[in-house]
């Protein structure tokens, strides 16, 4: 009798361990809401703040093995960087004024990028309909298109120039990494609804430009009237996004 029990428990656990439907492939659609911010390290350039965008893409998953619980996760996703940096800039001359004005630049970033994350994705087991995952990876995003708002203070009151391109100064690839989780929800069959959070978080320097050397007081230094532009202008780009989608 004992045996016959022992016997009964291990094919009830074997069951279970079973039950799952284990599909090798699994595709989806998703939308993606995000808070970001520039954090630059070049003296005299400053954060300005976090700004909000959206992104949206195809998901997959591919299954690792025949196993239910791991599994490589990735996306082609349109997404948009933004962020607002503040640090000491110049204003050229215009007629009839001939002389150079120092100003303090707030330029506001939005920066658009084809993403494509690849993550490993571990799940739970099933627990009701609800399924409990986390991911950990890299992120590659290449740019297509980048545009800034800038305000410059002057003494004589603000200069602005609205939907600057930009796409020169940004560099083409921006490379982050990606942590995250959620959960998945199965409502019918094959097809779950899925959210969670995700902190990207970038490894790379989104700018490709110089910056201008300061003088002492922090105002560009001029030289025969033009700005000494030798320093590196370097600042990585970080967001928390909220991903909601579905997959099939």
């Amino acid at each position: 009798m004992k045996n016959c029990l022992l016997l009964l428990v291990s094919l009830l656990f074997i069951n279970l361990g079973f039950s799952q439907e284990v599909q090798p492939f699994r595709l989806g659609l998703k939308m993606s809401p995000n808070v970001g911010c520039f954090k630059p390290d070049t003296k005299g350039i400053t954060s300005n703040g976090a700004k909000t965008s959206f992104g949206y893409g195809l998901m997959a998953d591919f299954t690792i093995g025949n196993s239910y619980n791991y599994a490589f996760s990735t996306c082609i996703e349109l997404s948009s960087n933004t962020g607002s940096i503040k640090f000491a800039d110049i204003v050229s001359p215009t007629a009839p004024d001939t002389s150079i004005s120092q100003a303090i630049n707030t330029s506001e970033y939005s920066i658009r990028y084809v993403t494509i994350p690849l993550t490993i994705k571990m799940k739970t087991n099933e627990i009701g309909y609800s399924t409990y995952f986390a991911n950990f990876g890299i992120s590659t995003g290449l740019r297509v298109k980048s545009r800034k708002n800038e305000s410059f203070a002057l003494a004589s009151g603000d200069l602005t120039n609205e939907n600057v391109d930009v796409l020169a100064d940004i560099s083409p690839i921006r490379i982050g990494m990606v942590i995250g989780g959620g959960v998945e929800y199965n409502f019918h069959g094959k097809t779950a609804l899925v959210a969670g959070l995700s902190f990207n978080n970038g490894v790379t320097n989104i700018f490709k430009k110089n910056y201008h050397e300061l003088n002492s007081d922090g105002t560009v230094a001029l030289l025969n009237g033009t700005p000494i532009s030798t320093i590196k202008q370097k600042a990585i780009s970080n967001y928390i996004s909220l991903d909601i989608g579905i997959m099939f």
